[in-house]
């Protein structure tokens, strides 16, 4: 996702799962597959390189995980800047926040496809 009217209807209307560092807030979407808003401001993560890490481990989680997602419009926010955490335990806890989306969502309708 790339424009902010798409942000900004996901962070209105969407599911929120909290975790230590991150906010994962998703909405159904009429795409044929899942989006990914990644929101990584300065203010978390003064440095671009602790931003830029935190964008590929989110990358790669939402990878992994987006097939079994489906239609949904899915943001990341980072909450802190990761930098006394292991890579290991932010794939864990990214894991397990699209894991938990997937369980909750509930299934898309034959209607709700464009």
């Amino acid at each position: 996702m790339r424009a902010r009217a798409d942000f900004e209807a996901v962070l209105r209307s969407g599911v929120r799962i909290a975790s230590r560092n991150f906010v994962l807030r998703a909405s159904p979407n009429r795409q044929p597959r899942a989006r990914l808003g990644i929101i990584a401001g300065k203010k978390t993560a003064r440095r671009a390189v602790d931003r830029n890490r935190a964008k590929r481990l989110i990358r790669e989680a939402f990878s992994a995980a987006s097939a079994r997602l489906g239609s949904y419009d899915v943001t990341f926010q980072l909450r802190s800047d990761l930098r006394a955490e292991l890579n290991a335990a932010v794939r864990e806890e990214l894991a397990g926040l699209l894991e938990s989306l997937a369980r909750r969502k509930p299934p898309a309708s034959p209607s709700d496809r464009p």
